[in-house]
C-alpha cells in the first residue's frame, strides 16, 4: 500500500508459515502443524468454508450412491437422497387406520372376526408434515397473495418520534422560600439551631 505509513522496524514481507506433518508423541499418529519464523509453532490459518462450498458438498454427498466398507459403490444402490425421499413417501402413504392391540400385542377382534380399527393421530400428523415437505421440495413455496405482500410491507418495524407536549404556561417561576409553619396545638416558640 503506497499511501499507508510504514511503521519503523516493521518488515514488508509477511511471515512465512510452513506446514509439516510430524508423529504425535503419545500415539505416533501423524499430526499436521504449522511452523512460523525461526521454527516456532504458529497458529494454523483456518478459514470457514463458504456457504456455496458447503452446499456443493452436501449435494454431492446426498446425490452419491452408498458405498460398502471398502469404498466401492454397491451394485444397484440408490442415492442417499432417493432413500430419504422413499422413506418420506412411505410416511406420507402410511395407513392411519391401525388395529387396536391388547397387552400381548394381539389384535382385538370384533364379534364378526374383523379387527377393531382406530385412527392413529400421530401417524396422521407425521403423514401431513411429510406431505408438506415433499410438496415444498417438489413444487416450491406457494406464491403469496397481494394481501400477504401488502401485510409484509406495512407490518414491519416502524419508528415513532414522540415530541414532548407543549407547556400550557410557558413562564418559568423560581422556587420561593415559604415561611415555616408552626402547628397551632403547640404553645411554644420554635427556635432553629444555626
Amino acid at each position: 500500500m503506497a499511501d499507508s505509513k510504514k511503521i519503523q522496524g516493521q518488515s514488508e514481507e509477511t511471515p512465512t508459515v510452513s506446514e509439516e506433518i510430524i508423529l504425535h508423541h503419545e500415539n505416533d499418529a501423524p499430526v499436521r502443524i504449522a511452523r512460523g519464523k525461526g521454527g516456532r509453532f504458529a497458529k494454523k490459518t483456518r478459514e470457514m468454508p463458504s456457504s456455496l462450498e458447503v452446499t456443493r458438498l452436501m449435494r454431492n454427498l446426498l446425490n452419491s450412491a452408498e458405498r460398502d466398507d471398502n469404498g466401492n459403490i454397491i451394485k444397484d444402490a440408490q442415492s442417499r437422497f432417493r432413500k430419504m425421499f422413499n422413506a418420506m413417501y412411505r410416511i406420507v402413504t402410511a395407513d392411519i387406520e391401525q388395529p387396536v392391540l391388547d397387552k400381548l400385542g394381539h389384535a382385538v377382534l370384533l364379534p364378526d372376526g374383523k379387527p377393531l380399527i382406530f385412527k392413529d393421530a400421530k401417524i396422521a400428523m407425521a403423514s401431513v408434515q411429510a406431505f408438506k415437505e415433499l410438496m415444498l421440495r417438489a413444487h416450491g413455496a406457494p406464491s403469496k397473495s397481494d394481501a400477504e405482500l401488502e401485510a409484509m410491507t406495512t407490518q414491519g418495524v416502524q419508528i415513532l418520534i414522540i415530541a414532548p407536549p407543549e407547556m400550557v404556561n410557558k413562564e418559568i417561576k423560581t422556587e420561593q422560600q415559604s415561611e415555616k409553619l408552626i402547628p397551632a396545638f403547640i404553645d411554644a416558640e420554635v427556635v432553629e439551631n444555626k
